[in-house]
């Protein structure tokens, strides 16, 4: 029987797409018979040590404390960590490279164990993403930064195997002169049980449970209240559709609270500043994110960067008109024209205007388009035996 440890720099309860989709396939795993923990970093004092989630383990080392800073002073507590749980899992995975990546990889090798390297964000292996975004994102920052990066990845390639999950990252991968044999394209997957549309009358139902106005048209976006995700866009985005469409809400879902790029209350500010207080709607962090999508008409995805957003394949599962931009693996899901709409990033004019196409002309196809592709290619069930196919290749080597 093999065991699986998982290493993430955030987990639950950090609410986002990469902790959400870690969680499921932990506990996906441990339900046919294949035992997982999770190694993560104890953000708060108040959480604890140790627990057991959705029958995973979940184990936490400090220090607590911001989340830029804390991050990578996890490292040696995650090595100790590591170290005395050696005889509890076969095979070691590791979500990202950027903090963990070189430290997981070297412990496995330290305590012979296979390591298998996922992919959590566009320009891992590029290097594009410890620049993007900030002041050293210029030419001579960027040189220095590629070359670090291509010593690192040199020392990377002697993975186990690695795990892309979309067309980009994968070709990322590629380029970085990893073996193809050891690379595995396994997207994100959802319960498409769960992320199904909903019935007129049961939408309804949720927007009355939720507090949402019934006859109102609703744009919702879910995911961390984060920089980088083009929500000031969204904002300003939707204080021009409402002078025309005055029923329509805008209802974004989750929070930035400890993190490190929070903009959560700048956004608050930024409602109050347009003169949209009461037509926007902050749900902070909810665990229901399939009640607000499934009480909603149209998904607004603004995002600057990102690899593969698992809350685009989720809207998308339950139907919805999906607003999205065309960066990193959001084209693997939408289909411009065909399942909804993508728009140029950090674009103002385009996505006001795909936002209200979507409004103003619904097209039942395209979401029902987006359904079925997701059903075809992103199902949850699908990506946890792939998964475990894999895992239980590489802990076979121990025996």
């Amino acid at each position: 029987m093999t065991r699986v440890l998982f290493l993430a720099e955030s987990f639950h309860p950090v609410l986002g797409g990469g902790e959400t989709h870690i969680r499921q396939l932990a506990s996906g795993l441990a339900r046919k018979g294949m035992p997982a923990s999770v190694l993560t970093r104890r953000t708060e004092a108040s959480w604890p040590e140790a627990e057991s989630l959705d029958g995973v383990r979940v184990l936490r080392v400090g220090p607590p404390g911001p989340a830029r800073r804390g991050k990578y002073a996890m490292v040696p507590g995650v090595l100790r960590a590591m170290g005395r749980q050696r005889d509890a899992f076969d095979v070691l995975v590791v979500r990202g490279t950027r903090v963990l990546g070189l430290p997981g990889l070297l412990g496995g090798r330290w305590l012979r164990k296979p390591v298998v390297l996922q992919c959590e964000v566009s320009g891992e292996m590029s290097g594009r993403i410890y620049t993007w975004g900030t002041r050293w994102d210029g030419v001579p920052a960027r040189a220095v930064v590629k070359g670090a990066v291509l010593a690192r990845n040199r020392l990377l390639r002697d993975a186990d195997a690695f795990v892309t999950i979309s067309e980009g990252t994968r070709a990322e991968f590629l380029a970085a002169g990893l073996n193809s044999d050891r690379v595995h394209h396994i997207p994100h997957g959802v319960d498409t049980e769960r992320f199904r549309p909903a019935a007129p009358h049961e939408r309804s139902a949720l927007r009355a449970a939720l507090g949402l106005p019934v006859e109102a048209r609703i744009v919702t976006f879910t995911g961390r209240l984060l920089r980088g995700k083009g929500l000031d866009l969204l904002v300003d985005a939707f204080a021009d559709l409402a002078l025309r469409l005055p029923s329509t809400r805008l209802v974004l879902v989750g929070s930035g609270r400890g993190q490190a790029l929070d903009i959560e209350d700048a956004l608050r500010a930024q409602v109050v500043a347009r003169g949209q207080a009461g037509r926007v709607v902050f749900t902070g962090r909810v665990e229901n994110v399939a009640d607000w999508l499934r009480a909603s008409d149209v998904f607004a995805f603004p995002s600057l960067f990102e690899a593969m957003p698992l809350a685009v394949i989720e809207a998308a599962a339950c139907g919805l008109a999906c607003v999205a931009s065309r960066v990193g693996g959001v084209p693997d899901v939408i289909q411009d024209g065909v399942s909804g709409w993508l728009v140029t990033p950090g674009d103002r004019g385009s996505l006001t205007r795909a936002l209200e196409e979507a409004l103003t002309r619904p097209d039942l196809a395209r979401g029902a388009a987006a359904r079925a592709s997701t059903v075809d290619r992103f199902d949850f069930a699908h990506s946890v035996d792939r998964y475990r196919a894999l895992f239980e290749e590489l802990g076979s080597r121990l025996s």
